[in-house]
Protein backbone atom coordinates (compact mmCIF):
# COMPACT_ATOMS: atom_id res chain seq x y z
CA UNK A 1 0.00 0.00 0.00
CA UNK A 2 1.02 3.64 -0.55
CA UNK A 3 0.11 6.79 -0.09
CA UNK A 4 1.54 10.17 -0.21
CA UNK A 5 1.59 13.84 1.19
CA UNK A 6 2.50 17.04 -0.46
CA UNK A 7 5.97 16.45 -0.30
CA UNK A 8 6.75 12.77 0.41
CA UNK A 9 5.58 9.00 -0.26
CA UNK A 10 5.98 6.17 2.30
CA UNK A 11 5.20 2.58 1.41
CA UNK A 12 3.55 0.19 3.99
CA UNK A 13 3.74 -3.16 3.97
CA UNK A 14 0.60 -5.53 4.89
CA UNK A 15 2.12 -5.13 8.54
CA UNK A 16 2.50 -1.63 9.40
CA UNK A 17 -1.09 -1.25 7.35
CA UNK A 18 -2.75 -3.95 9.22
CA UNK A 19 -1.18 -2.23 12.62
CA UNK A 20 -2.52 1.57 11.57
CA UNK A 21 -6.22 -0.45 10.95
CA UNK A 22 -6.19 -1.85 14.58
CA UNK A 23 -4.94 1.22 16.20
CA UNK A 24 -8.13 2.70 18.28
CA UNK A 25 -9.34 5.94 17.66
CA UNK A 26 -8.43 9.09 19.69
CA UNK A 27 -10.84 11.26 21.16
CA UNK A 28 -10.29 14.69 20.63
CA UNK A 29 -10.43 16.66 24.19
CA UNK A 30 -13.07 19.81 24.65
CA UNK A 31 -11.03 22.80 24.58
CA UNK A 32 -12.19 26.36 24.53
CA UNK A 33 -11.01 26.53 20.36
CA UNK A 34 -13.53 26.31 18.00
CA UNK A 35 -13.87 23.28 16.05
CA UNK A 36 -16.21 22.20 13.61
CA UNK A 37 -15.04 18.43 14.07
CA UNK A 38 -18.39 17.63 16.05
CA UNK A 39 -20.38 19.34 13.16
CA UNK A 40 -22.35 17.50 11.10
CA UNK A 41 -22.13 18.63 7.10
CA UNK A 42 -24.95 21.09 6.95
CA UNK A 43 -23.76 22.62 9.85
CA UNK A 44 -20.28 23.05 8.64
CA UNK A 45 -21.27 24.28 5.27
CA UNK A 46 -23.56 26.95 7.33
CA UNK A 47 -20.64 27.90 9.49
CA UNK A 48 -18.23 28.27 6.68
CA UNK A 49 -20.64 30.26 4.54
CA UNK A 50 -21.29 32.78 7.34
CA UNK A 51 -17.46 32.60 7.86
CA UNK A 52 -16.82 34.00 4.02
CA UNK A 53 -19.72 36.21 4.23
CA UNK A 54 -18.53 37.91 6.83
CA UNK A 55 -15.11 38.94 5.49
CA UNK A 56 -14.28 42.08 3.14
CA UNK A 57 -13.80 40.74 0.05
CA UNK A 58 -11.70 43.89 -2.01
Amino acid sequence: MATSTLYEKFILDEAAAQKLISTPATKVKETNVFSDINLNEKERVARATKLLASRKWK
